[in-house]
């Protein structure tokens, strides 16, 4: 069973799951980048600090970095729009 924990390095999803999950969450509705992260957090009972928006000084800033990532990976490849800041939506079914 997996409890809570702060967020370690080997903790971080790769770009390939946090792709999955956001598409899911992208599905079912969710928009916001922010909830998208906290539900990817909580799924997997990670404690983050408050990101610094230094990129990769820490984990809790890799986490959001990478998933930056994913959603601008998602945009280029036309499989979702900013519809405004840290809101988005799909534009095609990624299936």
């Amino acid at each position: 069973m997996t409890v809570w924990h702060k967020i370690d390095w080997e903790d971080i999803p790769s770009r390939e799951e946090f792709e999955q999950g956001t598409i899911g969450l992208l599905l079912n509705g969710e928009t916001n980048t922010d909830r998208m992260r906290d539900s990817i957090r909580r799924t997997r009972k990670l404690i983050l600090n408050r990101p610094s928006g230094r990129w990769n000084s820490s984990p809790s800033d890799k986490f959001v970095n990478e998933h930056a990532w994913v959603i601008e990976s998602l945009i280029t490849r036309g499989i979702i729009e900013r519809i405004k800041p840290k809101e988005y939506r799909l534009k095609r079914d990624p299936r």
